[in-house]
């Protein structure tokens, strides 16, 4: 089963590869890739990341994997979208989501309060802005009133806006307003049943049903040696359950992993970090992750997109070494470009 394959990348590997970013978006491109996104946490600033990126690259999409709507008004996020399509068109993807309650207050110094309601507001403002329109929007949490960009966007079409959602309000507002869903951290049989809840919520409100690109964000490693793979997604799975915030332990527990989360957080809580990973299942990394030997983890691509993925999402964790990028890379896609055809996200 072939299909378009997304990357996510950071500048983190071997050390730090930051100069090696473009390079791997190029050789992405080369080999097929649908599209690059980077993340963005309390490293470096991902739209800049991205617009390097870009004008290295000739054809292959650039997406934020995710921004948090926090940290950047909804009018700041606006500009940074039609400036990137604007200088990249057609190739701009904009990727959102709340980020956690660590982050935003520990980092960003802001009360994490009501995000799913700033990120609604967050959508219809920057719909109106990118589409080159005065907006005049009451929101419940944020509200803009009088303005249009100083510059009007020279595309027409507005990028595509991708949400990060994992619980039930958050997932509505994705089935309403997203035009993609960038779930992490989840079991095939969780995107299978939240792809069958987005294509009716989308129904439901007045959408078609294949109105939402599903591109999940999935923790990758490819290796020759098998458990050097497992072992640095097994960190990251640990990292995430144990210390990234009660949302992700809940929603990854509601899928049949409740016993596996507890055991991992009780040991992170003891600072037993070791303990920590050990508690990280074989099946818990069959579900949520692409990990093993190149064979392996094409099998496993096959096995998301039978799940209803639209475009997986390969995220390299920074424990990944340059040269487990690179065979990815090599050779987890054919050398062809293929669109996202059932979705007005296309290549």
């Amino acid at each position: 089963m072939s299909g378009p394959i997304g990357i996510c990348l950071r500048p983190e590997y071997d050390a730090h590869s930051l100069d090696r970013l473009a390079e791997y978006a190029q050789k992405a491109e080369a080999k097929g890739f649908h599209s690059v996104w980077l993340a963005e946490s309390w490293g470096m600033d991902a739209t800049v990341l991205l617009s390097h990126i870009g004008a290295h690259t000739q054809r292959i999409k650039l997406g934020t994997g995710i921004v948090n709507v926090f940290s950047r008004s909804p009018g700041l996020l606006a500009m940074a979208s039609f400036t990137m399509n604007d200088l990249y068109p057609g190739r701009f993807m904009l990727g959102l989501g709340t980020s956690t309650k660590a982050l935003i207050e520990s980092f960003h110094g802001m009360k994490f309060d009501k995000p799913v309601t700033r990120m609604r507001d967050a959508i219809h403002i920057i719909r109106e802005l990118t589409a080159g329109r005065e907006v005049n929007y009451e929101g419940k949490i944020v509200s803009a009133r009088g303005y249009r960009t100083r510059v009007l966007p020279r595309e027409k079409t507005p990028p595509p806006i991708f949400l990060a959602a994992l619980g039930e309000t958050s997932m509505q507002a994705v089935a309403e307003l997203a035009d993609g869903w960038i779930p992490y951290l989840t079991p095939l049989r969780g995107i299978a049943a939240k792809a069958a809840e987005l294509r009716a919520g989308a129904k439901r409100a007045g959408r078609p049903e294949n109105a939402v690109c599903i591109a999940p964000l999935v923790e990758t490693a490819v290796s020759h040696d098998r458990d050097e793979a497992r072992n640095v997604v097994r960190r990251h799975v640990a990292f995430y359950l144990g210390a990234m915030g009660p949302h992700y332990r809940s929603f990854v527990s509601s899928f049949g992993f409740a016993d596996e989360v507890a055991r991992i957080y009780a040991a992170w809580s003891a600072k037993n970090r070791d303990a920590a990973r050990a508690a990280v299942t074989d099946e818990m990394l069959d579900e949520m992750t692409v990990s093993g030997t190149p064979a392996e983890c094409r099998a496993q691509l096959d096995r998301l997109r039978a799940a209803g993925a639209d475009l997986p999402i390969l995220f390299f964790p920074g424990d990944c070494t340059n040269a487990m990028v690179e065979l990815a890379i090599d050779t987890l896609t054919e050398s062809s470009t293929t669109a996202v055809t059932s979705h007005k996200v296309s290549a």
